[in-house]
């Protein structure tokens, strides 16, 4: 039976929870919010402007949706960057994208995959790529995966092929912060030839290939950066009860300045 609860099934958009959830994800995932940053409960309703309820309501399906994590000491947190986060994102979208070679999509699909491409493509052509070009790049290659899922048959599979784009997202703006170059968006005119010309293998292929592209840049990025992932602090003699031992209660692996991935 359809678990009508899963954080994973489409969500009435104008549902308070359902807005306040989509604002303090875009946070997250833009990185306003920090990998390990503390999420105080009163903080975020003051910033928010929504009550109490609504935020718990938000990270009980953000903690589902591996986003933030709460500890019985420390509260709750935004989920770390990690190698081990990585490789179970990496591994999530080589069994499930494979799928989006062999939905079946309409005329009106097409036309809307491919106008994006022209759009991408105008955009490209530009001498340069500022931040906001890239930007605008991605919306548009997340506009061509949203299609794509919209037509899987499984809604939950869908659900979860939408958060683990999330997810990358999440990493990939971060590790981009530091780093000398950025992950080219993918061409998708590449794909819809594809699957116009009936070509399932090479859509398959080019859908390969991209999520190839992801693991491959991020965990050379993650590798080379000197980032030191939250640890816990070294516990005093005596604390108070509110003592932020968070990692000693984690059931994570400790995080290490070398990552093996």
């Amino acid at each position: 039976m359809l678990d009508r609860q899963s954080p994973f099934l489409p969500r009435n958009p104008n549902d308070i929870a359902t807005l306040a959830e989509q604002r303090i994800l875009s946070d997250i995932v833009s990185g306003k919010l920090l990998p390990g940053q503390r999420l105080s409960e009163q903080s975020l309703c003051r910033n928010y402007k929504f009550g109490r309820g609504i935020i718990r309501t938000v990270l009980s399906r953000l903690s589902h949706r591996e986003f933030v994590i709460s500890h019985a000491r420390s509260g709750w947190r935004v989920v770390p960057v990690t190698a081990i986060g990585l490789r179970e994102i990496t591994l999530g979208r080589r069994q499930l994208e494979p799928l989006l070679a062999e939905v079946d999509l309409f005329q009106r699909d097409i036309e809307r995959i491919e106008a994006i491409c022209d759009m991408q493509a105008a955009i490209a052509s530009h001498t340069g790529m500022s931040a906001d070009r890239l930007s605008l790049l991605r919306r548009y290659e997340r506009e061509i995966l949203d299609i794509l899922a919209g037509q899987i048959k499984a809604p939950v599979i869908a659900g979860w092929l939408a958060n683990l784009w999330d997810r990358s997202e999440y990493y990939l703006n971060f590790l981009e912060a530091a780093a000398p170059m950025k992950l080219k968006p993918a061409d998708w005119s590449v794909y819809i030839d594809a699957k116009k010309a009936g070509r399932i293998k090479d859509a398959a292929a080019f859908i390969r290939k991209t999520g190839d592209a992801f693991a491959a840049f991020t965990q050379a990025q993650l590798l080379q950066s000197d980032l030191e992932m939250p640890v816990a602090r070294k516990p005093r003699k005596r604390t108070a009860v509110g003592e932020d031992l968070s990692s000693v209660h984690s059931t994570h692996p400790p995080a290490t300045s070398k990552r093996i991935l």
